[in-house]
């Protein structure tokens, strides 16, 4: 397998280093609501790791919905799954209410982000390309990989 580095990205190497190197917020409320209903792509951070990496058409909502959880918010269910060893099958669902939610909403404070902006038909592919080369720890190439290598039966 390849190792790819920012230098792979060509002219979206200053925008990858702006999402990952530049000025991030804490993943609150009061951090989040100000963006409103710009499209780009936003990476959580922990401990400046890049740790997800998704593109948004509403980075104000999808803020929110990481903050609050929703009915198909990604980021949640990749945390209880990678961090809290739920089970993929029930992620999902348990990361909107209950027990695993709140554990979830304790863990959000140490989490920041940052975002870039990117237009509806760019940022798909500007995320996708970013997580390839950052690979972070909760969507990135090698926890695609140890998910499919952990569903293996055994």
């Amino acid at each position: 397998m390849s190792v790819f580095t920012p230098a792979h990205l060509g002219k979206w190497e200053p925008l990858y280093k702006r999402l990952l190197e530049g000025e991030t917020l804490p993943l609150t409320e009061e951090g989040g609501w100000m963006l409103g209903r710009k499209t780009g792509v936003i990476a959580v951070l922990h401990e400046n790791e890049p740790i997800f990496i998704e593109a948004s058409k509403d980075i104000g909502r999808t803020i929110g919905e990481y903050i609050n959880g929703s009915v198909n918010c990604e980021f949640r269910a990749k945390v209880a799954v990678v961090e809290l060893e739920a089970s993929p099958r029930t992620a999902l669902e348990r990361s909107r209410k209950g027990p695993l939610a709140e554990r979830i909403n304790r863990l959000l404070p140490q989490y920041r982000f940052a975002i870039v902006p990117a237009t509806d038909a760019l940022s798909e592919r500007l995320a996708a390309a970013f997580t390839v080369v950052a690979d972070p720890r909760l969507n990135g190439p090698t926890a695609q990989a140890n998910a499919i290598l952990d569903a293996l039966p055994k």
